[in-house]
């Protein structure tokens, strides 16, 4: 086994060596500096292969240390304020994101993208069994590692010792190898990945936000510190480790793993393969299309760009529905989880009412999570755009106007079906909580989240137009529709920590929207006859 990492480290130190290289000769201007001859310099080779290393090091750290941040700390944070209790809240986070989640979604094992075990296993007959066990107890070995500094760090800022920091987060890594047999077991029984089972990922997710983030806002934390400093605890968590360790060192069909997650095209032909996932949800089956779909009587009073995207919608309203359906039935299963818990405890009335009256500047971020603008828009390029967009006709000016201000309309509606409910659900939350006295002040609020349904339909649509970030090949390459994206998880952000009264508030949100759709109209008339284009 040691032979085995060993010889992966050697190549993957010499991958590292050329990647970099690779690198190095596509910078413009500089490129040409780096002849052809440094891929057989060995002694360079070797410079390159450990500065390659060095930052490899460098960006896992600055990984982990983002993650702390965003997934962790961040929220910790913004709960604490309702709690008082950031150490506890953010312990609790973290027992859930990185040990419950990672049972159903990380795995060293089931990692569809390793390009290392696709070489060693399939092209170097590598032995699969040697080469799993030996990456993941490299890879834990180095989250391990990584992690150190933030937890301790977060623990000396709380007065928690050095020891018992270090303790939590070795029982979280003994955790995670109780996460890789459970995922194993399920390989062996049901052949095939947790992970891409829809029907076990999904609620794992939703299970996994509500007792990381929803409980804690609820004033509702367990007491990981206690827990996992009880000597029993600790006790079993080892016993369930050692057995964990033991079945993945003792089982025998890494082979068949292999033949599973291990695709060729799945991980050198990066781009179609992302082309296929960012694509697959929206599109078209024309197997699949009854006579009813295919029939457009229903539309013959319309004409030009009304007909057009009338039919359009009207083959895709499944694809576009669904998601619709699937948030609401999300909202409505919280709503319900909030329900049972002020019905079982009374107590958590108050502090669910005084979470409702302080999530305004939240659900901006909640209400560009739910929003399926997105969506709609790569299913408009995908069976329809696509094809229209190589006709100069189609990227006219009145023609982009039209197109945009009926698609806007659909759009809109559709995600007012989702803001809409949440309202409703807020509403019985209030009246649950008896403060009926409250609904007339929280008009105001309500009114918000339709701006920001609005205000969010609009701007997925504007991004598309002006931006069109979808190449030829179903790819996604545009660098300021990312930028665009950050923006707006910027602004989210900066809302939470926004202090102003709710009238005010709406009052801005809806001076923003007005505005927006407005400047939206002026863009695409003036910018999208040039930018709206295939790349």
């Amino acid at each position: 086994m040691l032979n085995t990492f060993l010889a992966s480290f050697k190549i993957s130190f010499i991958q590292n060596a050329n990647s970099f290289i690779f690198f190095l000769k596509r910078i413009p201007l500089f490129g040409k500096f780096f002849p052809e001859k440094l891929y057989k310099a060995t002694g360079l080779k070797v410079f390159f292969a450990i500065l390659s290393t060095v930052f490899k090091i460098i960006g896992g750290l600055f990984k982990t240390l983002l993650y702390f941040g965003i997934i962790l700390i961040l929220p910790a944070f913004v709960i604490s304020r309702y709690s008082d209790n950031f150490y506890g809240v953010f312990l609790n986070i973290f027992f859930f994101m990185s040990f419950v989640l990672s049972v159903f979604m990380n795995s060293s094992i089931f990692n569809f993208n390793n390009k290392e075990a696709y070489d060693m296993i399939n092209l170097m007959r590598c032995d699969a069994k040697e080469y799993f066990i030996i990456f993941m107890l490299y890879e834990k070995f180095l989250v391990f590692i990584y992690s150190i500094l933030p937890m301790i760090i977060i623990g000396s800022i709380f007065n928690r010792p050095i020891s018992q920091t270090l303790l939590i987060l070795i029982e979280i890594i003994i955790l995670k190898f109780f996460g890789e047999a459970v995922q194993v077991l399920f390989f062996e029984k049901k052949g095939n990945v947790i992970a891409k089972n829809s029907k076990i990922i999904l609620p794992a997710i939703i299970g996994c936000l509500l007792f990381a983030y929803g409980l804690p806002l609820l004033k509702f934390i367990l007491n990981l510190e206690i827990i996992l400093t009880n000597i029993f605890i600790q006790a079993a968590i080892l016993i369930i480790g050692c057995f964990s360790i033991i079945y993945l060192f003792t089982y025998r069909r890494y082979k068949n793993i292999a033949r599973t997650v291990l695709v060729k095209d799945g991980i050198f032909n990066s781009e179609a393969f992302s082309a296929s996932v960012t694509f697959a949800t929206v599109e078209l089956d024309e197997k699949k299309l009854g006579k009813d779909l295919l029939d457009t009587s229903k539309f013959n009073n319309k004409k030009g760009y009304d007909y057009l995207d009338s039919i359009f919608f009207y083959r895709h309203r499944k694809m576009i529905i669904n998601p619709i359906k699937y948030r609401v039935l999300v909202i409505l299963a919280v709503t319900l989880f909030f329900i049972a818990l002020s019905i079982f405890f009374p107590s958590s009335k108050l502090a669910m009412i005084e979470i409702i009256g302080r999530s305004q500047p939240l659900m901006v971020f909640i209400m560009y999570s739910i929003s399926t603008g997105e969506r709609v828009c790569k299913a408009m390029f995908h069976n329809c755009d696509v094809s229209l967009l190589s006709y100069k006709f189609y990227r006219d000016s009145k023609s982009i106007l039209s197109n945009f201000t009926y698609r806007a309309n659909v759009i809109i509606l559709l995600n007012l079906i989702p803001a809409v409910t949440l309202i409703f659900a807020l509403i019985i939350l209030i009246f649950l909580c008896n403060h009926n006295q409250d609904i007339v002040s929280m008009v105001p609020f309500f009114l918000s989240i339709l701006c920001l349904s609005c205000f969010f339909s609009i701007h997925h649509l504007l991004m598309y137009y002006v931006l069109q970030p979808y190449t030829s090949e179903l790819t996604v390459k545009s660098p300021l529709f990312r930028i665009s994206n950050g923006i707006i998880y910027f602004i989210s952000y900066f809302c939470l920590n926004l202090k102003t009264s709710t009238a005010n508030f709406t009052l801005g949100i809806l001076f923003v929207t007005i505005i927006y759709s407005i400047i939206a109209l002026v863009l695409i008339y003036k910018l999208s006859p040039k930018t709206f284009k295939l790349r």
